[in-house]
């Protein structure tokens, strides 16, 4: 599944500039060495079935992807709230510890690079002399919450961590199926987030969601509902979610596991889709956000999509 020469494209991405708007800078390399541990014996314990999903119709199926992402998103089940959790670098190792121990809980070591950068000298003394000139009042940084960060839409999953990524990559996906009775109990608390605030702890403006719709086919966010208090959902993070993917499931989560190879959009390719408003807004349980916001500290366009899906499964 995975090309030979993956290991070093991402040890070399990773020792690059993250690209990203408050933290542009490398991952610490002892945190590249944990990403990157690899035992490739765990390759002949995972199965991989390539999924299909059907084609859309119109300007949708001239953009490689899009079907895929239209299709998770329909993985849902009647009285489960699913949420998705992009898992980056899936070395083996990383893909069975995904769907045994940590399960979803796989940490990308993100939130520990923020964590690192914002603790050093050099960083905490450009930043203060930032902030003690009035002229600039403050230097805005990527929150860091107290919990783990989940995404209602699977494009949003996708395209948060756009930064140490090859033009050819791979991202597995989590996808949570979580009983609407742990939510409607208070068992599991899902709180909305600001991605970039004035400080990585500032949770002035986080949210518990409350809202919630049931349908037929599934348990979900009242979108309108939130939107009309001012939320547009993007990032969330939960309280109460166990890390642990066994006691998970004895609570009576459900994870489903996906390994998406993806690739980078061609520059404007998603222009096109701007030509016919009544077809995004048709199609906006899996288009909201996709071209970004105009608050560039919210979300960014996509800039990857799937080319191709993979059920993931221990033998």
């Amino acid at each position: 599944m995975l090309r030979e020469s993956i290991i070093e494209e991402w040890r070399e991405q990773l020792r690059s500039p993250s690209g990203s708007l408050t933290t542009n800078a490398p991952m610490p390399e002892q945190l590249i060495n944990k990403l990157l541990e690899e035992d490739i014996s765990f390759k002949d314990k995972l199965s991989f079935e390539e999924m299909a999903f059907p084609t859309l119709s119109g300007v949708l199926n001239e953009i490689t992807g899009l079907n895929i992402i239209a299709g998770l998103q329909r993985q849902s089940k009647k009285d489960y709230l699913t949420l998705f959790r992009a898992i980056r670098f899936p070395t083996y190792k990383r893909m069975y510890e995904s769907i045994g121990k940590s399960g979803y809980a796989t940490s990308n070591y993100e939130q520990e690079r923020i964590l690192e950068l914002y603790g050093r000298d050099d960083y905490q003394k450009e930043r203060s002399a930032i902030t003690s000139n009035p002229i600039f009042w403050t230097q805005p940084q990527e929150r860091v919450v107290d919990g783990l960060p989940l995404f209602s839409l699977v494009n949003d999953a996708l395209q948060i961590h756009y930064s140490f990524r090859g033009k050819q990559d791979f991202v597995a996906l989590a996808g949570l199926h979580i009983p609407k009775g742990l939510i409607e109990s208070g068992a599991i608390k899902l709180i909305s987030n600001s991605a970039i605030d004035l400080d990585y702890k500032n949770g002035e403006q986080d949210f518990e969601i409350k809202d919630f719709v049931a349908t037929d086919a599934s348990y979900k966010f009242d979108y309108p509902a939130l939107r009309a208090q001012g939320i547009d959902l993007h990032e969330i993070y939960s309280r109460g979610l166990p890390f642990n993917l066994s006691v998970a499931q004895s609570m009576g989560i459900e994870q489903e596991t996906f390994l998406l190879e993806t690739y980078r959009l061609p520059a404007g390719e998603l222009e096109k889709l701007r030509t016919n408003s009544k077809m995004l807004k048709e199609n906006a349980y899996f288009l909201h956000g996709i071209f970004g916001d105009q608050n560039i500290f919210a979300r960014q366009k996509a800039n990857h999509l799937p080319t191709k899906c993979y059920k993931v499964s221990a033998r």
